[in-house]
């Protein structure tokens, strides 16, 4: 078994023990009664909602193409976005989606260069995030002595990613010349990455592109947020301050990232419930807008399989 193999089978079993663990402490019946009574209004609220957040995302990676050289059209980049949110239902973390835009759009328009797209996009998608979850922790309202420390974790999240945005948009400074005391492999290595980075740099030294990106997350965020917020209206009596309760769907959002379960599912239940807790929402409501936007993320995934399916015979 590869080391691949053994990272996707520890990621299951820990995706496992975390719903196991969540599950057992709550009330199964109160769960379902949520969604058994879910307005239909609401739940085509909160579909929307996720949906056009999708095509925010993709609209932005447009741009970053765009901004790369590489013309594509709006249509075309919200179907591969969502195609690569099927595939991604197949992989560990979003590799496979990631993959998948590589070798579709790569085989017109360069490897490398649709690569440092994905990539870049990705630096900006979690970079923002987690500067906007900062920006609320030190705004915000705080609920709870306990946010204290996920405070400080998600202000060192912020201010690495930010630091690889500037890395990737300034450079090193020549990295090829600092490595060549270690050899021709090194070098080769060095040279490579910078090419890579050049290609991300296109983009991301724009700051007309850096605002699109910031306003995408802002937008879907504060958003979503309504969507907690009408979901916490209808199902308890909590009802916890907006711009703490963003902290809070962002810090979700962002710490599931971390890539220690299987697609973040298992770990993003815990963190809705661990963080939601303090500002007075039922762990089962916690756990039930958690699964509810994880179903739509599903829906999304339908979608990228009617594309998927669309897609020319021979290029599947």
């Amino acid at each position: 078994m590869t080391r691949k193999h053994l990272t996707f089978a520890a990621q299951c079993v820990i995706s496992v023990a975390l719903l196991v663990l969540l599950f057992r402490s709550l009330d199964l019946s109160a769960l379902r009664s949520l969604f058994a009574t879910m307005p239909l209004w609401f739940y085509l609220m909160s579909l929307s909602a996720v949906l056009g957040g999708q095509v925010l995302y993709a609209w932005r990676w447009k741009q970053i193409l765009a901004a790369s050289g590489v013309p594509v059209t709006v249509g075309t980049a919200v179907q591969q976005y969502f195609i690569g949110i099927f595939l991604n239902n197949f992989f560990p973390s979003t590799v496979g989606g990631d993959m998948a835009k590589v070798y579709y759009l790569g085989r017109h328009h360069g490897y490398r260069p649709i690569a440092a797209s994905i990539v870049l996009d990705r630096l900006l998608s979690i970079g923002l995030l987690a500067l906007l979850a900062t920006a609320m922790y030190w705004i915000a309202p705080d609920p709870s002595p306990q946010f204290a420390a996920t405070r400080a974790f998600v202000t060192a999240i912020a201010v690495c990613l930010i630091g690889g945005l500037v890395l990737a948009a300034r450079g090193t400074g020549g990295l090829p010349q600092r490595l060549s005391r270690f050899g021709t492999l090194a070098v080769g290595f060095a040279e490579r990455a910078q090419r890579f980075r050049y290609d991300m740099a296109a983009a991301a030294r724009r700051p007309q592109v850096v605002a699109q990106s910031a306003a995408v997350v802002a937008t879907y965020f504060f958003v979503l947020t309504v969507v907690y917020r009408a979901f916490l209206l209808i199902n308890t009596s909590a009802h916890p301050p907006y711009l703490t309760l963003l902290t809070a769907v962002t810090t979700a959002s962002l710490l599931s990232n971390i890539p220690v379960s299987v697609n973040g599912l298992g770990l993003r239940e815990q963190l809705h419930a661990i963080l939601l807790q303090p500002l007075g929402v039922p762990r089962e409501a916690a756990v039930a807008i958690s699964l509810l936007i994880f179903a739509h993320l599903l829906v999304s995934s339908l979608l990228g399989l009617f594309f998927w399916m669309r897609l020319p015979a021979g290029t599947q």
